[in-house]
């Protein structure tokens, strides 16, 4: 009788991913309305994919305008009226679009630079992103803390219950609180809205030298009561639940004397 194969020997656990990757490689981490790009040197904390279609949209329609602007002025199409809302139109959508469509593709809303040893946090004046709001040293920093929109200690804003609301934020040795990106998920998946925004913070930690701070952590929503079965051996209630359930007795009616 031919001997039975050996089982497969299970495979090793695989290892935790270091927070910043090699040097020549890059990693993105999609949040909520924003994503970034870590690389060994820098992390840039850039507007969302979808930030592009809003002036996208505004730079085609000023991009139309001009057309219908060109073919009446040449084929006197267009009467003079129109060419001359036209005209508004294009001059204020186009360059607002044009301006907003190249900060959404290659601008950064935050920029931590190791070659700077500094985090600079951009304006987002009409989603242009021009100019330095703040400028943060990493030797000012004292943490990069994780915690969540509304709780003790987080940024201002209403706390939903409905929807957890995580946020990574720069804590300065003055107590000055940044926020860097976040995370917006139904309650029911505050882990998993956790875990990208936990990412993020290792991640600039490993670069600037701060430790990670959690502030928040998602708690365990408690269960309705069980409800009272009927028991497997007897398929009876048991006595309280027929206490419960029993039907009160209706008051005696008294006979009246003729």
């Amino acid at each position: 009788m031919a001997p039975l194969p050996e089982p497969a020997e299970q495979a090793a656990p695989a290892a935790k991913q270091p927070p910043l990757p090699p040097p020549g490689e890059k990693r993105r981490i999609d949040l909520h309305r924003r994503r970034a790009v870590i690389t060994a040197e820098r992390i840039d904390v850039r507007p969302s994919r979808e930030a592009v279609l809003p002036p996208l949209f505004g730079f085609l329609l000023g991009l139309g305008c001009v057309t219908l602007i060109i073919l009446g002025v040449t084929k006197d199409a267009v009467p003079y009226w129109a060419l001359a809302l036209l005209l508004l139109l294009a001059l204020i959508a186009v360059p607002l679009s044009g301006i907003t469509l190249v900060y959404a593709l290659v601008g950064a809303n935050v920029i931590f630079d190791r070659s700077k040893q500094s985090a600079a946090f951009q304006q987002g004046f009409l989603g242009m992103g021009i100019g330095t709001t703040d400028l943060v040293p990493f030797w000012k920093m004292d943490a990069i803390a994780v915690t969540e929109a509304g709780d003790v200690g987080g940024t201002v804003g209403g706390r939903t219950e409905e929807f957890a609301q995580w946020e990574a934020v720069l804590v300065k040795q003055s107590g000055t609180r940044l926020r860097i990106a976040g995370m917006t998920v139904p309650r029911r998946f505050a882990s998993a809205g956790l875990a990208p925004v936990s990412e993020l913070a290792e991640a600039l930690s490993a670069l600037t030298g701060a430790p990670v701070r959690f502030e928040s952590a998602p708690a365990d929503e408690e269960g309705p009561e069980p409800i009272a079965e009927l028991a497997p051996s007897s398929g009876t209630l048991p006595t309280s639940a027929r206490r419960a359930r029993r039907p009160k007795a209706a008051p005696a009616r008294r006979r009246s004397r003729g």
